[in-house]
């Protein structure tokens, strides 16, 4: 992987006004990408985001757009479009969690977490695949979850809709690379515990339990799944779709 490997590329984040999904705008502008950083309501962050951008020597643009909503994230693609060019990149981030996710979890949470969750990630890949097929060449990271992969066995920390929106997620990716191959490469991170504003809220009960689970013994950083997400966009991952890495400190595996 070359420092510039990436210029002449556009890529779109999701939630990239903060934590991981700023972290990996940032990777990816320092790789040369011109970066679209999506957010649905942090303006000022996402300004904050596009100013480490252009400190990493790159360019990109802040588009507002709730991607729950297959309509507003069609009219967030073509604003790119016209003032860039089709995505190249897509890492869909956006994501929300809840500690009342739990066997007492109301009905409107479990919808609101799948529509954040789950739409979120198919509204964006469902339409940037359209010029990537197009062109035969794109490039794919939804941005799941160990919950994803197995449940907490931790009585009192069930997410049961998280864990749910994020195993779906790793289904409809593995999906999409058959479907898409070979123009267009698929592939999910699943991290662990990240030391990001979303998982601050936890309660520090939860976060110490969690961390003395973890065989390397701390959280991760943002940017340690940035430079994941980095390496499965880049020439170097060329031969990778359809997989699921994982990136807990050891916490779960994979066989």
């Amino acid at each position: 992987m070359t420092d510039r490997e990436l210029a002449g590329r556009i890529a779109l984040v999701t939630g990239g006004s903060r934590g991981i999904g700023r972290a990996v705008c940032r990777r990816l502008a320092r790789a040369g990408a011109w970066v679209a950083i999506n957010h649905s309501s942090s303006h000022e962050a996402a300004a904050e985001t596009l100013a480490q951008i252009r400190a990493e020597g790159s360019e990109g643009g802040v588009y507002q757009a709730d991607v729950s909503s297959f309509e507003a994230t069609d009219a967030m693609f073509g604003s790119i479009e016209a003032d860039r060019g089709p995505v190249d990149l897509l890492v869909t981030n956006a994501g929300i969690a809840s500690f009342r996710d739990d066997v007492d979890m109301p009905v409107e949470l479990w919808r609101r977490i799948l529509s954040v969750n789950l739409d979120c990630t198919f509204n964006c890949v469902w339409r940037a695949r359209e010029h990537m097929l197009a062109r035969g060449d794109g490039r794919i990271v939804c941005i799941s979850s160990i919950n994803g992969l197995a449940p907490t066995t931790m009585r009192r920390d069930r997410l049961i809709a998280y864990g749910t929106s994020k195993s779906a997620i790793i289904g409809f990716s593995r999906n999409c690379a058959v479907a898409f191959g070979p123009a267009i490469r698929v592939n999910c991170v699943a991290p662990g515990l990240v030391d990001t504003e979303m998982t601050r809220d936890m309660p520090d009960e939860m976060r110490q339990r969690i961390i003395a689970s973890t065989p390397a013994g701390r959280a991760g950083t943002p940017d340690d799944i940035a430079e994941l997400t980095y390496f499965l966009l880049s020439d170097a991952a060329g031969f990778m779709t359809g997989q699921t890495c994982v990136a807990s400190g050891g916490l779960v595996t994979l066989p």
